[in-house]
């Protein structure tokens, strides 16, 4: 699951791209220009570093759209995990 979030101004390099892969437990930032030239990537393991994931947020952009692109993380980090279990 991936999102791209292009906040412009409001971000360092203007674009956050979340990554969560299928089946796992981690959270994938990367941090690129409006060229797509990438700054940095970041891994967080969700559960155990979602307070890391959340001062990282806060580093690159406002705490408005930390709290935004957090709440995504939050819902879809959930569907990923609940998607892993087998019935």
């Amino acid at each position: 699951m991936k999102k791209t979030f292009k906040l412009g101004e409001y971000c360092a390099g203007g674009i956050i791209q979340v990554m969560i892969p299928e089946n796992k437990n981690l959270v994938r930032i990367r941090n690129a220009t409006m060229t797509g030239e990438t700054i940095e990537i970041r891994q967080f393991r969700w559960e155990l570093d979602s307070f890391k994931l959340e001062l990282y947020l806060n580093e690159l952009t406002t705490s408005y759209y930390a709290s935004k692109i957090r709440d995504w993380v939050t819902i879809n980090a959930r569907l990923s995990a609940l998607s892993g279990v087998s019935s």
